[in-house]
């Protein structure tokens, strides 16, 4: 994907997570709860070890592309490509976390805007420039017009289909294994708390005895 888009792209993927992997309550919230648990450590490992190495590919490997041809890779700084590497891991974490926090507040609209204002400023050069993302090419033979050739087909279109499928791959499994975590979080209700089921009636105490209050169809254990 485009080295410069990258970043926009994982931090909507991420507030997609937040929202596929919601429990049914909500997301625990309380006061010193920390943010740092088991959902937010996988969707890390994710952009870690999948999202931030496959952005990483791109903006290394075809940086001309990356940056559709308007400047020569080889003369971008490479603390610039760092800088970019670790937006692309840090992305999607920050996407989900604030997904997370919108849930928690029942904020819907503000939920959507967050996945779909990344999305629309990422679409936009995509668009304008799609003439230029289409092909496969160096930054030379662009601005000489030689010696391009169409994306599809090529072996840099091949890596983005295979790249791409990866990143798919892994934002299902990721969506799956939050999915199960957040299942197994979930604590039981008791049994005489749980929805449709009507509290026990209670006995009033005897004044005259020192038994506790029982609860009708209930039978008293030995003392």
């Amino acid at each position: 994907m485009p080295a410069p888009l990258a970043p926009l792209l994982g931090f909507t993927l991420g507030v997609l997570l937040a929202w596929l992997a919601r429990p049914e309550d909500g997301p625990d919230e309380r006061p010193g709860a920390s943010s740092w648990d088991r959902p937010t450590l996988a969707v890390a490992l994710y952009a870690l070890f999948l999202y931030a190495p496959v952005s990483a590919y791109f903006a290394v490997f075809a940086a001309d592309w990356s940056f559709a041809y308007l400047v020569d890779g080889r003369a971008i700084p490479s603390a610039l490509l760092l800088l970019l590497v670790l937006l692309d891991a840090a992305a999607p974490v920050l996407g989900f976390l604030a997904g997370r926090r919108a849930l928690a507040r029942r904020a819907l609209p503000a939920l959507a805007w967050l996945a779909a204002l990344p999305l629309l400023v990422a679409l936009l050069p995509l668009v304008v420039l799609h003439a230029r993302f289409g092909v496969d090419a160096s930054y030379d033979q662009v601005q000489s017009d030689f010696g391009t050739r169409p994306l599809p087909g090529s072996p840099l279109g091949y890596a983005i289909l295979w790249m791409d499928a990866l990143l798919v791959a892994g934002a299902v499994f990721t969506a799956r294994t939050l999915s199960t975590i957040e299942g197994r979080g979930a604590a039981p209700l008791p049994l005489h708390a749980r929805p449709g089921r009507p509290l026990p009636e209670v006995l009033p105490p005897d004044p005259a005895s020192d038994e506790p209050p029982r609860f009708l169809g209930r039978t008293r254990g030995p003392r």
